[in-house]
């Protein structure tokens, strides 16, 4: 289906108007990129991050863009007519330009338009991932069929890299493995089919949560897998769900924040001898993250590194 996307460049204030009036129109969803929420979120210190984009740090001054996405059928003609004439009729010049710009897209360009960037990957000395609507030689390297859809992980990013980089070298036969932060499930994937007894996923996200269990069943290893949704810091139910018995190996592909939040429940439950590797760290944090988990108790064991991203692999 065709839409129309429809962006309004305006300030901070035209956006509140200029959200009214889609909001009147009938259209619930809108997104406004306003440069000012950009620059107090950088100064806010209270909020985590690790890296922000170059390009993002280039938007903290500029215009305000809202952005709608109308259908172009009978009921979204009315729409879009409705929308331009709400933004013609207001009046004074405190509101920034008020230019209208129309693009034509198709959600077919959504669903797809990524999958040209995705193809078979070899990781390390044993994986190669591969899409699901590809074909591939192997050549004795254990296939990840991976459909990522909107979730994290292709194998692509250096942190799931570094991850599968240290599985491979990790003894998990007849274990119990734990995914946490699992995304499209392609780590808890790589653990059942390199020999694990059970492996747990779980991820904050439903829809990464949806997409694993998608994944397991088109590897052929959802009977030995088991995937939960959730916060396990604040619910404590699904802590004790997911933290019930002791893991061989725990893959913690997460920021460096949750993992210091994480590293109690990663202690305990991790089987003595047992390994931990934490992904997700940018280099800077590297040296903060390992000397929480030293104070946790944990024991390093060394670490991985990629264009500034950093596994550390630790054990009890």
């Amino acid at each position: 289906m065709k839409f129309t996307e429809l962006t309004v460049y305006t300030n901070t204030i035209g956006s509140e108007i200029i959200g009214g009036i889609i909001t009147a129109a009938g259209i619930s969803c809108y997104s406004v990129e306003d440069p000012a929420d950009l620059e107090a979120l950088l100064n806010d210190n209270t909020v985590p991050y690790d890296y922000i984009e170059e390009g993002l740090l280039n938007k903290t001054e500029g215009e305000t863009l809202v952005k709608v996405y109308i259908s172009q059928d009978e009921q979204g003609t009315a729409q879009l007519a409705r929308i331009k004439q709400g933004i013609e009729s207001i009046e004074g010049d405190c509101f920034g330009r008020l230019h209208v710009e129309e693009t034509t897209v198709d959600d077919g360009d959504w669903a797809d338009g990524w999958r040209q960037y995705f193809h078979p990957l070899p990781i390390g000395e044993k994986f190669i991932v591969k899409p699901t609507w590809e074909e591939c030689e192997p050549e004795g390297r254990i296939v990840l069929e991976i459909d990522p859809a909107s979730s994290f992980g292709t194998g692509q990013h250096e942190t799931t890299a570094l991850c599968l980089r240290a599985l491979e070298h990790i003894n998990i036969e007849g274990k119990r493995v734990l995914d946490m932060g699992c995304g499209s499930g392609i780590l808890g994937i790589a653990a059942a089919k390199c020999g694990a007894a059970e492996t747990v996923l779980v991820d904050i996200d439903s829809v990464a949560a949806t997409i694993a269990k998608e994944n397991l069943g088109v590897n052929n290893v959802d009977d030995r897998c088991k995937v939960y949704c959730g916060n396990v810091i604040t619910d404590e139910k699904l802590a004790k769900t997911v933290f019930d018995g002791e893991y061989s190996l725990i893959l913690a592909n997460i920021v460096a924040d949750v993992i210091k939040c994480m590293a109690d429940m990663f202690y305990s439950s991790l089987a003595e001898g047992g390994i931990l590797v934490c992904s997700g760290v940018i280099g800077s944090r590297r040296a903060e993250v390992e000397a929480l988990l030293e104070k946790t108790g944990f024991k390093l064991l060394g670490t991985d590194e990629e264009n500034d991203w950093v596994a550390i692999k630790c054990t009890r």
